[in-house]
């Protein structure tokens, strides 16, 4: 059958309203015709009108993504009928606020370990009026140690 034949027996007036990229010989075997997406499309949205199911089903031949994504879902469902997607599992609401805790948890204690080593180094500076940078660095250390120590904890 050539592509012109393909494109009339899909039902729709020429190529361009097919997404590019797209073979119609593998619409109509593994999706159908445009009649029968206008069928699936109102058996799937039955509060839609005949106008707007006919809009969408154009709308559904012109992104070649989804169509790619069904023909690829068809195929694989005509090789093994009893195949179902694996998704991903949803992690449980306990996991969900562990994490967002966790992670607040860890900036909390670094802006308090920061505030106390600001806090020490302009309390001795005031106190010896000198500034000495190598106790900073071990007091930033010190502090950058106890951060990593306490995020390992709570992930």
């Amino acid at each position: 059958m050539s592509n012109a034949d393909q494109i009339a027996a899909l039902g729709i007036s020429d190529s361009s309203k097919l997404a590019l990229g797209i073979d119609s010989d593998e619409v109509l075997e593994f999706i159908g015709t445009r009649d029968d997406l206008i069928a699936k499309f109102r058996a799937d949205m039955p509060s839609l009108g005949a106008d707007s199911v006919e809009a969408e089903v154009d709308k559904f031949l012109m992104d070649g993504e989804m169509l790619d994504l069904m023909i690829k879902y068809s195929q694989r469902k005509a090789e093994d009928p009893e195949w179902e997607p694996i998704y991903q599992p949803e992690p449980s609401v306990v996991v969900k606020v562990v994490n967002f805790a966790s992670q607040y948890a860890i900036w909390f204690v670094g802006a308090f370990l920061l505030k106390d080593v600001v806090t020490n180094f302009m309390a001795k500076n005031a106190a010896t009026g000198a500034a000495d940078g190598a106790e900073v660095l071990v007091s930033l250390n010190q502090a950058l140690d106890s951060i990593h120590h306490v995020s390992n904890t709570l992930v």
